[in-house]
C-alpha cells in the first residue's frame, strides 16, 4: 500500500517532521509514501491566510535536506519527493521553471484559487460570491481543465474540492466531468482518490464515489492519498478503497499498476 499525499511542518498549517510521518507510515504497513508540501508561491498571494499555507521559496532547500534525512532514518520505507502545486491562471511561467528545476517523483495539481473570482479567490470562501452554486462549480471546473491543459502536472488532486454538502458536482456537471477525465487520460495524467473528506463534515472522499467509478470506467489511472496534515493521518481512510487499480510513480512517470486498495463502498 502507498500514500501519495502527505504534508509536514514546512506547510505551516500541518504539524510533524518528515521522519515522524515516515515512521507513522511504516507502522501502518505502508511500503511507500510521497511527501507533497504546498509549492512555494511567491508570485501569488504569498501572505494569504497569515502566510500559514506554504513554505517560502528560501525554505525549500531545507525541506529537501530534511527529506534526505528522513530517507536515511527510515530505510525500510520508500520515500518519494513530490509537491502539491496550485494552478492559478497567470502563474504558469513560475511553475514551469520551479517544477523543471527539481527532480520530483510526482506533481499534484490542485485548484485552491479561481482567478476569475472577486476578492480573495479562495475556493472555500463561497459565501462572498453570491451567485448560484452551479455557476461557481462551472468556474472551478473551468480552472481544473485549464490547469490540465498546461501540461505542467502529473495528477489531479482532490478533484471535486469545491463541492458542498447535498450538492454533488456529478448531478449537475456529469458531461463536463467526463470531458475533463478524458482530457486527463489523453494527457497521460492520473487522479487522486483523496480520503481526507471522510475525516471532514462532507463525509466522503474527493472525488465522490460516483466520480471515482466514472474515472475507473474511463480508464483513468488513480493514486491514493490521505492528505495527511499530522502523522496520525497517514494512511487513515485508505482501507475504505477496494478493488481499484492504483499506480505508482518514479520521476514523474507511472511505473506500475496494482491493486493495493480493495472496493469502494457503493461501487
Amino acid at each position: 500500500m502507498h500514500d501519495y499525499h502527505i504534508h509536514c511542518h514546512f506547510c505551516r498549517h500541518a504539524s510533524g517532521s518528515l521522519e515522524e510521518y515516515a515512521r507513522a507510515a511504516l507502522k501502518q504497513g505502508l511500503s511507500e509514501i510521497c511527501f507533497t508540501p504546498h509549492v512555494p508561491f511567491p508570485v501569488y498571494r504569498p501572505g494569504f491566510y497569515g502566510g500559514s499555507l506554504r513554505m517560502d521559496l528560501e525554505e525549500f532547500p531545507r525541506y529537501l535536506e530534511e527529506l534526505e534525512r528522513a530517507r536515511r532514518a527510515v530505510p525500510g520505507l520508500r520515500i518519494l519527493s513530490g509537491i502539491e502545486a496550485d494552478y492559478v491562471e497567470g502563474t504558469e511561467e513560475f511553475l514551469e521553471e520551479f517544477l523543471a528545476s527539481n527532480p520530483f517523483d510526482l506533481v499534484l495539481m490542485s485548484v485552491h484559487f479561481v482567478r476569475a473570482w472577486p476578492g480573495n479567490q479562495w475556493v472555500f470562501d463561497l459565501s462572498a460570491d453570491g451567485r448560484p452554486l452551479e455557476r461557481i462549480y462551472d468556474d472551478y471546473l473551468h480552472a481544473v481543465r485549464a490547469g490540465i491543459e498546461t501540461g505542467l502536472f502529473d495528477c489531479v488532486a482532490h478533484f471535486d474540492l469545491i463541492k458542498q454538502p447535498g450538492h454533488p458536482l456529478i448531478d449537475t456537471h456529469r458531461t463536463e466531468i467526463q470531458q475533463i477525465v478524458r482530457l486527463c487520460r489523453e494527457r497521460g495524467m492520473s487522479a487522486e482518490v483523496n480520503v481526507s473528506g471522510s475525516r471532514k463534515p462532507i463525509g466522503e472522499p474527493y472525488p465522490a464515489w460516483p466520480i471515482v467509478r466514472l474515472m475507473v470506467e474511463e480508464g483513468l489511472p488513480l493514486v491514493p492519498g490521505s492528505d495527511a496534515h499530522e502523522p496520525s493521518h497517514v494512511a487513515a481512510g485508505l482501507e475504505a478503497l477496494q478493488g481499484t487499480q492504483l499506480v505508482r510513480y518514479r520521476g514523474r512517470r507511472i511505473v506500475e499498476h496494482g491493486t493495493d486498495l480493495l472496493a469502494a463502498p457503493g461501487a
